[in-house]
Parts: structure tokens; sequence; C-alpha cells
């Protein structure tokens, strides 16, 4: 498996639009999630209401700041799904498919090499997350509260299932339509528009089966928790039914994957 994740990592040393994406990915992640309390505090600065004293917000303070941050990381998923719709459309665009298929790989092998390196790119966000959560969390966690600090720490590994899924999810939209422009906007279609307004006008009698669209299931792990701070009720926990959904969701995914990948002319 390692042979094959190394040689999936060697085709991507010449994508130069691989590497834009990917550095792209965590910078941004890095400033938007490690700067948050700092731009709170600048606005507050210039007048800003936000009708309650920002520096008691423990926004940034364990343990409240594994939800937070994992649920504002997800956004960026987006970023990493272009990343595998770039690398699988341009295997056709470039006939490594084939050549790899012609080389003794079979299918198998191929889809497995993609598999890897998501779990790769999805295990080094989620690594980089930890690191970002850990280090501001240190600065604004008052002392006497910091034995929290490994406390809801689970929603961390609700942030790696999410971006994994959607990763399996971008791979079976890319091999389904095999060309990168075409295939970034339907998966953009698909999560931003449809899917929302099929959810949406669902009758009320089908409300019970919206959790369990893929979108939806993957957005049901680690739900948003800023409401809290409005005295709302949340639910500050990662659910096991979410998490077998959102599991079903990438074993599928990588099994419609794989029927494409064998049914398809690699020519």
């Amino acid at each position: 498996m390692l042979r094959l994740l190394k040689i999936d990592l060697l085709k991507h040393k010449s994508y130069k639009a691989f590497i834009i994406l990917v550095s792209m990915y965590f910078v941004s992640l890095g400033i938007v999630t490690a700067s948050g309390m700092e731009v709170l505090k600048w606005l507050s600065s210039l007048g800003a209401n936000f009708d309650v004293d920002i520096m008691r917000v423990p926004l940034y303070h364990f343990p409240d700041i594994w939800h937070n941050l994992a649920y504002v990381s997800t956004f960026f998923k987006f970023i990493l799904a272009i990343v595998i719709i770039i690398s699988i459309t341009n295997e056709y665009s470039f006939k490594t498919v084939r050549q790899n298929i012609l080389d003794g790989f079979d299918r198998k092998d191929f889809l497995t090499s993609k598999v890897l390196m998501i779990g790769l790119l999805s295990l080094a966000a989620t690594v980089f997350l930890i690191l970002i959560c850990l280090t501001t969390g240190l600065i604004y966690t008052p002392t006497e509260d910091l034995r929290f600090i490994l406390k809801d720490t689970e929603f961390i590994f609700g942030f790696f299932l999410e971006t994994f899924t959607y990763l399996l999810f971008a791979l079976l939209i890319g091999t389904l339509v095999q060309r990168s422009g075409l295939a970034i906007g339907l998966l953009f279609l698909y999560t931003l528009i449809l899917e929302p307004m099929l959810t949406f006008n669902l009758p009320n009698e089908l409300d019970a089966i919206v959790p369990y669209f893929p979108i939806r299931a993957m957005n049901e792990v680690v739900r948003i928790p800023f409401l809290k701070y409005a005295f709302m009720e949340i639910r500050d926990y990662l659910s096991i039914e979410s998490v077998i959904t959102i599991l079903a969701y990438g074993a599928l995914f990588i099994y419609l994957t794989y029927k494409l990948l064998r049914t398809k002319d690699l020519q």
C-alpha cells in the first residue's frame, strides 16, 4: 500500500495546481482559524457592537476550541475537493490511468492509491488543525481551565471523517465526469444548490430522511457550536448515528468509484 501511495505522490510532484491548491488550503485554514479572536477584537476596537464582551466568550478556550475550530475548518474542505478532482481528471487527460493498467496495475490498485492520497490529505489537515487548536488554546485559555485541554477532542475525529468522506465524494464525481471544470462545477452545484433545494422542498412526511442525504449527513457530524453562546441548545457531542451514516457513505463512494473504473473506457 505504501508503494501505491508513493507512486501517486510522485505523479503530483509535477502538478503545479496540486501544490498551489494544497498550499492555499493550509495557509487559508491557518490564517482564518488562528486569527479569529484577534479579528473580533479588532472589529470591537473599531466600534462593532457584539452585545457581549468578546474577551469573555470562550471561543478559543479549552474545551470549546476543539468543537469551534473543527466546525469552521470543515468549510475549507472545498479546496481539497478541487485538488482531488484535478488529480483524478488529469489521470484521464494525460492517459496515466491507461498507462498504469498497461504497466501492471489493476483498477483496484489505482483506486487504492487515490483513496490513500485522500487519507493522507485528510490526516495532514487533521494534524494541522490539532496544532492550531493546541497553540491558540494555550494562548487564550486561562490557566485554571487547562485541565480541560483534552475534553471534546472527539470533534477532531469528526472533522477528519467529514473531510475524508467529502473528498471521496469528489473522487467519485471526478471519475464520473472526467473533466476538471465540469466536475468542479457539478460538485459545487450539488453541494450548494441541488441538495439544499431538494431537501427544502421535500414534503413534511419525508422530513425524517433529510439527515440521510449525503451532504447533509456530512454536515451532521460536526454541527454548528456557536449558538450556545446565545444560550441556545446545541448537540455538543458526536452522534454515533451520524458517524455510522458517514462511514456508510464513504464505503458507498469507494464502491461506486470502483464500478465506474471497471466500466468506463480508459482509452
